[in-house]
């Protein structure tokens, strides 16, 4: 339940945080000893899916694998969002192909998201090869990019 507390503070260093939240709880030390609250807190850091590297623990593959979208809607939702509000110099074409690019980094054939699934997950291999099919197909990405965010069409 840790592994995002912190991602309202800091969306780009929220597993540190939320891992040192996890660390300060001392309600959890009624339960836990050192080495257990240990092994949480490197799950919740290990989590991140743009991690260099494994989870260095079955639980830190645990919560990654189970942290993973399989609604591309949402994926197309949160993209769109965490841009507009991160680069408002952009106009929406420009916004609409930086979330595509992203999708394709994060998603496509040689994406990080793709190395980082630990256990099989047909829902999510699924998710993957439509939200990457989606990405790579850039008239039909804008089409439902828009869609999924209410967005008027440009003619451009």
């Amino acid at each position: 339940m840790y592994h995002d507390i912190a991602h309202h503070i800091d969306a780009k260093n929220h597993e540190i945080l939320s891992a040192k939240i996890l660390r300060k709880d001392e309600n959890l030390k009624r339960f836990f000893n050192a080495e257990q609250i240990k092994i949480m807190s490197e799950a919740v850091e290990d989590h991140r899916s743009s991690m260099v590297g494994d989870p260095r623990s079955i639980y830190g593959k645990i919560v990654s694998s189970a942290d993973r979208n399989t609604d591309v809607t949402t994926t197309l939702r949160r993209c769109y969002s965490y841009n507009r509000k991160h680069y408002p110099e952009l106009n929406e074409d420009e916004i609409i192909e930086e979330c595509r690019l992203f999708n394709i980094k994060k998603f496509g054939l040689n994406g990080y998201a793709r190395t980082k699934m630990f256990f099989y997950d047909k829902d999510y291999e699924k998710y993957l090869n439509d939200i990457t099919n989606l990405a790579l197909d850039k008239e039909k990405f804008y089409k439902s990019i828009c869609k999924a965010n209410g967005i008027m069409e440009s003619n451009t």
